[in-house]
This record gives C-alpha cells, sequence and structure tokens, in this order.
C-alpha cells in the first residue's frame, strides 16, 4: 500500500511539473505575440510637439514637403481656432524614432511616414485607427504609401467609394516670385475671397458629388476662412474665376466660369496665388487628376513641374 501511495505521489508530483511547465509555455508564447504585435495603440502627439514632428520632414526638399507643409497649416489653424477638433497620433509614441504620424480632422485622415520601402510602421498604426466610427474618410496620400492603404481596406472590409490618381506638381517660392505678373482687364481685380462667395464657389465645385455636402461645403468654409486664396471679380463684382490653398498647402479648387473660359483668368488667378504663398515664405504645389489635360498643360505651362504621383480615394467605414 504504501509502494502504490508513493507511485501516485510522484505521478501527481510529475503531473504538476508538466502543468507547471505547460503554464510557462503559455505566457512565454503570450508574451511573444504581445512583443509581435507590440501592444499597438495610438498615443497623441501633444500640439506643443508639432513643430518638432514638422521639422523632422525639412529635409531632402521637397522630398518631404507633402508633411512639412500639412502640419505646418494645421498649426496655424489651430492659432486661430484652438477648439478645432485635430489630432495627430504616432504609434505607441515612437514618432521621434521611427518618423511617422496619422492625423484626423473631422472626415479627413493623412498620413505619412519617411520609410520609403517599409509600410510595415505606417500599416500597424493605422490598423489602430477606428474606421467603423466614419460614415466617409477621405484620404490624400502619396503612391508609395498606397500599399498600407490597400492592406487597411482589405483587412477593415472598407468600401471604397471613390478613387483617383493624380499628378503631383511643384513650384519652389523662388521660381514663383520670378513670374511675370498677367496684365489684369480694366475694371478687373484680384482679391482674396470672402464667405459671401462661398455658395457660389461650392456650386461649381467638380468633387460635390464625392463627398457629403455638410463635408464639402464645411471643408470649402473652412478654406476661404483661415488659408490663403485668390479671386478675380469683374468690373461688376461678380466672381468668375479663383484658386484656394488647400490643408496641405496644394493649389486647390481652380475654376473659371464657362463664359469667362479661354481668357487666361485660371492662369492668372494660379500665378497670383504662386506669388502670394511665396511672399509669405511657401512653395507652391498642385494635384492635378491625370486625365485633366487643361489643367496638366496649365501647370506645367506656368513652371510646376511633377515630383510624384498622389493618390486621393474616399471609403465608407460604417457597414
Amino acid at each position: 500500500m504504501k509502494l502504490v501511495m508513493m507511485y501516485y505521489q510522484s505521478q501527481l508530483s510529475r503531473s504538476c511539473k508538466y502543468i507547471k511547465d505547460y503554464l510557462c509555455l503559455f505566457s512565454l508564447i503570450s508574451r511573444q505575440r504581445l512583443a509581435m504585435t507590440g501592444c499597438d495603440q495610438l498615443v497623441e502627439i501633444p500640439l506643443e510637439d508639432w513643430t518638432e514632428l514638422k521639422n523632422l520632414f525639412y529635409c531632402d526638399w521637397p522630398k518631404h514637403e507633402f508633411a512639412y507643409y500639412l502640419l505646418e497649416n494645421y498649426e496655424k489653424w489651430k492659432d486661430h481656432q484652438e477648439a478645432l477638433d485635430v489630432n495627430c497620433y504616432s504609434l505607441n509614441g515612437n514618432w521621434r524614432e521611427n518618423e511617422t504620424f496619422v492625423l484626423k480632422d473631422g472626415f479627413e485622415i493623412y498620413f505619412y511616414t519617411k520609410a520609403e520601402h517599409d509600410c510595415s510602421v505606417l500599416i500597424r498604426l493605422l490598423l489602430q485607427v477606428e474606421w467603423d466610427s466614419f460614415n466617409e474618410v477621405s484620404m490624400d496620400y502619396l503612391e508609395r504609401h498606397h500599399p498600407a492603404i490597400e492592406r487597411i481596406i482589405s483587412d477593415r472590409c472598407l468600401k471604397v467609394a471613390s478613387n483617383n490618381l493624380a499628378h503631383y506638381y511643384f513650384l519652389s517660392k523662388e521660381q514663383a516670385l520670378a513670374l511675370h505678373s498677367c496684365t489684369i482687364p480694366e475694371g478687373f481685380a484680384l482679391n482674396k475671397l470672402q464667405l459671401k462667395d462661398l455658395d457660389n464657389i461650392y456650386y461649381h465645385w467638380p468633387l460635390k458629388n464625392y463627398i457629403s455636402y455638410e463635408a464639402g461645403h464645411g471643408l470649402l468654409k473652412r478654406l476661404i476662412m483661415l488659408n490663403e486664396n485668390v479671386g478675380l471679380f469683374n468690373e461688376k463684382g461678380v466672381l468668375v474665376s479663383w484658386c484656394l490653398s488647400d490643408q496641405t498647402g496644394a493649389h486647390s479648387d481652380l475654376q473659371t466660369l464657362p463664359a469667362y473660359c479661354r481668357k487666361g483668368y485660371g492662369r492668372m488667378v494660379v500665378m497670383e496665388l504662386a506669388k502670394r504663398l511665396a511672399e509669405t515664405g511657401s512653395d507652391s504645389k498642385a494635384y492635378v487628376l491625370h486625365d485633366n489635360k487643361k489643367s496638366i498643360q496649365l501647370f506645367e505651362s506656368i513652371g510646376f513641374r511633377k515630383i510624384q504621383n498622389l493618390h486621393w480615394i474616399v471609403v465608407n467605414g460604417k457597414r
């Protein structure tokens, strides 16, 4: 009987050891998995650190100017409207090391990473975004970041509402200041746009069919109020041609009323806006849809040069 009890005690001891070893192994595997995922989370970058973040991209100019001018624009907006609901995030707070960020502004999301051939950090960062909390999301991003977005669309089962490829044109401030001024027709004037022009601009806005009225109208209102822009007004004070500057600092929403086309007015407002931006110390750029031959010809004739491609995509989050 004693031998039998000793046997069972031995077996129980061995079983306990196996259980302990199993639990240790399970704990090790769990820790390894957590290490692999890094317990990834969005960590907000405080507003007081935005200048330091922005300056990470002030190198190899104009290679990273997209990120630089984007952050500069939102810093300026925050100065004017401190309560503006705009937030900037990093992956686990490591933005100084991986030089990667995502910025959320209402229905718009912007992101950037310095890494040219490795989107892994950017993908991990974007996976932390609560995509299901959005009805629609609009994104402008460099072509080299497209694989990251394709991964997010697939993993998060997002519906693509529209997807457009644009030529990314650039004009330095030195080139802009050297441009010859156009002759303004008698009685016409180049002035900054005002809120009274908003409804007219929205009515002719070619992108209004891509995003909701609330989002589009609100965006144009903010651009008119906070960013540099130019409008050409005729002798009766009617707005006939205009060009805005968007959140990234790019020329945008260039339009001329049909009755005033083919008179060089579009060229006039583009050049004037470039000069005004240069006087504030900013370069100029423009995103021109790849099939917009007239605008391509216009910007290239002024001196803008293509430096890369840009994607503009709208996705639906809520299902």
